[in-house]
Parts: C-alpha cells; structure tokens; sequence
C-alpha cells in the first residue's frame, strides 16, 4: 500500500521545543498546525538542537544534566559542554549515551550512528583559560556506534570544530575552525581517509552537505583584515573544483533547503534566502527587530525561526517568499527547538 501523508500538521512533521516561560519546563512535541501539544520529558535542564531529531524519526537526542551526573560534571568543568542523552520520540526509554560531555552532535543520514565533538580528551581542557571560558578547549570530531556503542576518533582537533554528514553517511565535511587549522577537510566515516577540501587561507567553518551530495557550503572568516576580500559564504564542488561565493557578508551559518535549490544565511539577527537557481535574495527578517536560530522546513515550504520581536521569545514559520508568517508558541514561549523528519502513514 503507498504511504500518504501523516495527519496532524501541513506537511506532516512535529516540532519539539524546550518553553521558556517561567514555570513550564522539559521538552515538548506538537504537530506542525500546532494541535497534539504533548510532554515527552520533565527536565528542567533539557536543551535541543537543530540535528536533535534522528532521520527516521523514532529518536530525539539532546543535553541536559541530571542529578546522578554531578560526578561526571565535576571532573569535566568545561564551559558549554554538555551531556548527551537520547530517548524515544515518544518519550521513552530515556538514557545518557557518553560518560562525558560533548559540544555538539549530528545524526547520520541512517539513524544508527552520531557524529559528536568534544573535548573530553583535550590536554588543555582543564586550564585556567577554559575554566575561567575565556578560550574554548582543543576538541575533536568522534563518530558513534549507537548499536556496538564504538567510537572513532577523526583525526585532527581545534577550538571551534563543525562537522556534517555526507548525504549517503559514508563521509563528513570537518571544518576545525581556528587559523592554525582553517580549512576544510573530507573525511570517511571509519576515519581511515581524509582529505582537504578547501586550501585555509580563511578560517573555514560550518560545512554543510548539499542533499545530492555533489557540493558543500560553508562560512569562510577572515584570518587578519586583509584576508576580508576572501570572507563570506561559499559553496565548492565535493571534488574541490567550482568554488563560488554565494555572498561577502558575514554569516553565522548556512542551510540547505532539502531540495537543494536555496541556501539559508543566518545573520547574527536576521535572515536571508538565496535562490541558486533563480539568483534571487529574499530577507525574512525585513522589518522585525530579531530573527535567530533559523532552518527549513522538513517539506521544504517554508522556514522556522526564533524572534523576541513581540517582547518574548517564539517560534515562528515563515513563507520563503517573506509571507504569511505565523506564531508557533504562544503561551508556552520558546526559542530552542527541533523538527522531526516528514512523517508518514501506511
């Protein structure tokens, strides 16, 4: 029997969020009109990302700290690390995945492995420069078997690494962003293979992949004043060839619409669609105060942010032309969130 669409929701995902309203707290998933508003877990230090919901749409990871983890906390006192726990996507079977914390973490394309960045192993992580975080440890890309529980550890290591999955999980594009080791690099997911993608002559950061496989975008810094004219947003062939700049601003991040055919460019308060096919712009944030933590639509159709444009912070999903826009959260308030993959029904 073919599937069709899940019901509950234009497009058929669900939205899980943390509220940020005094007294109401844990993770909490609604289908994407807003009806279905159920609590998955009680914790009231419970954080998402982006990347938290699995491709397959049956796990949510996410940090927080609980109370028989005051151990782990206190022999690592990193500054923004934090400690990595899954459960189902219905709530379920809750537990911590690493006895140590991490920076970051990305689901692969097969929802049986994670990427994570940590710097648990770093020689400096207990200095007083981390400690006091006025500088961020050495940390590095480490691949995780959620069935074996195995982890590699990618070669190489810096005080600001991003990483991404190839589309077909066989690969990652590692950026470790500092200048001593700016570029970015192509590495197999066994860490057995690696090569330079960019030549670091910016401070290369945040790769991600293009959902054909063929192109990576990334956000390129200056290493001194004069390597400005070299800044922007870029996007390069996987074989290193075609490199071209998409814009010279300064850009926190970029995104991939899931059909490839437009970039996200989250500005530090607003945001910004770029059509690669039809060379058009068009700024979502025009006339509102803040626009943050932006990123596509499963299905494509639209895009969701965080904004405090109307005194507390909301979700809010916006049409990729700059139209009808539309409040997510209301009473709940919220400005840390995730979306599931497109769900469907047999």
């Amino acid at each position: 029997m073919a599937c069709s669409q899940a019901p509950g929701g234009l497009g058929g995902y669900k939205i899980a969020f943390v509220p940020s309203i005094s007294g109401q707290y844990g993770i909490f998933a609604m289908n994407s009109d807003t009806t279905g508003l159920k609590l998955l877990a009680a914790d009231e230090m419970a954080q998402l990302r982006f990347a938290s919901w699995s491709p397959d749409g049956k796990k949510i990871a996410f940090f927080t700290a609980r109370a028989r983890d005051a151990n782990i906390l206190q022999e690592y006192r990193m500054p923004n690390q934090y400690l990595l726990y899954v459960m189902d996507a219905t709530g379920g079977n809750q537990k911590r995945l690493l006895d140590f914390p991490v920076l970051d973490f990305a689901w692969a394309p097969d929802s049986r492995r994670l990427l994570f960045i940590s710097a648990h192993e770093s020689p400096d992580r207990n200095s007083p420069e981390v400690l006091s975080a006025t500088n961020n440890p050495l940390a590095s890309v480490y691949v995780l078997d959620l069935q074996t529980g195995g982890k590699t550890r990618l070669a190489g290591s810096g005080r600001n690494c991003s990483a991404s999955w190839s589309p077909d999980g066989t690969r990652l594009a590692v950026s470790f962003g500092d200048a001593e080791n700016g570029g970015i690099y192509l590495m197999s997911a066994d860490g057995q293979h690696s090569s330079h993608l960019t030549d670091a002559s910016t401070i290369d950061c945040r790769p991600k992949w293009s959902p054909d496989g063929k192109s990576v975008a990334y956000v390129a810094y200056p290493k001194t004043e004069a390597d400005a004219k070299d800044a922007g947003v870029f996007v390069i062939a996987a074989d290193g060839t075609s490199k071209k700049r998409v814009t010279a601003e300064e850009v926190y991040y970029v995104r991939w619409s899931p059909d490839g055919s437009m970039l996200l460019l989250q500005f530090a308060n607003g945001v910004r669609l770029v059509d690669l096919v039809r060379k058009k712009q068009v700024l979502l944030s025009a006339g509102l105060r803040r626009e943050v933590n932006a990123i596509f639509t499963p299905d494509g159709k639209g895009v969701m942010y965080c904004s405090d444009d109307e005194g507390a912070w909301n979700i809010y999903s916006i049409g990729p032309d700059g139209q009808k826009r539309k409040k997510i959260t209301g009473r709940t308030n919220s400005s840390n969130f995730c979306l599931s993959p497109l769900l469907t029904s047999h």
